[in-house]
């Protein structure tokens, strides 16, 4: 699992949080998007072929290209947000892979997660609301709201499912959980309080995140 590729990618991540940290803008439009590629060439060097592995390559794809857009000035949030919806999306029919039936136990799991995303929906679509500029964004938000939460609620259910070994169980929900704060921080930041360093710790959790879903994706492979 721990090849050149991964130690490349961990020292660009290491070097955009510094960038972030210090406020090198310049070198932070080289770090960002290369600690992604990186990422993703781990992903696909550390992994068996298979169905799995490409929605997650995917995935970090379209995360790569979210990345780029916002680079850019905030007229491209919107592009990055589709493009980061995607990635969700394909993170998320990555783990329906081998999927058969969904026991009652799901169901409970999927109802605490969906009153979860209902309190985080409502209160970012009421702060959006109250503020003129981020009025549109209201069904965006209920959308990418819903598609991380449902990536986020199928990560979970690894942790019960017999194909997936537990230690990548484990790190695809913690990755999962992850991915979910940061994306959460960055929307809290925007639509209802700016938060203190939010900027840094969004982007900590966000690689973090992509680390440990990219992590439990090569123990699948290698375990199935």
């Amino acid at each position: 699992m721990i090849n050149l590729w991964l130690l490349l990618g961990l020292g660009a991540m290491a070097a955009d949080w510094v960038a972030l940290w210090k406020k090198r803008t310049q070198v932070n439009f080289l770090t960002k998007p290369l600690t992604l590629l990186l990422m993703v060439v781990w992903l696909w060097s550390a992994t068996q072929p298979g169905w799995v592995t490409f929605c997650f390559l995917l995935g970090l794809f379209f995360s790569l290209v979210g990345d780029a857009f916002l680079l850019l000035p905030h007229g491209y949030f919107m592009h990055g947000l589709i493009a980061f919806l995607a990635a969700h999306l394909c993170y998320l029919a990555g783990f329906m892979i081998g999927i058969e039936t969904l026991p009652v136990g799901f169901w409970g799991l999927a109802a605490v997660v969906g009153v979860w995303a209902a309190m985080v929906i409502r209160v970012l679509t009421d702060s959006a609301n109250k503020n003129p500029r981020h009025r549109r964004m209201g069904i965006p938000i209920i959308l990418y709201a819903a598609a991380i939460s449902l990536m986020f609620l199928f990560a979970l259910w690894t942790l019960f499912r017999a194909d997936w070994p537990i230690d990548g169980a484990l790190l695809a929900a913690c990755g999962a959980l992850l991915f979910y704060f940061s994306d959460l921080l960055l929307a809290y930041d925007r639509f209802v309080r700016p938060v203190r360093e939010a900027r840094l710790m969004v982007r900590i959790t966000y690689h973090l995140g992509q680390l440990a879903l990219s992590a439990g994706v090569v123990l699948f492979s290698n375990f199935s």
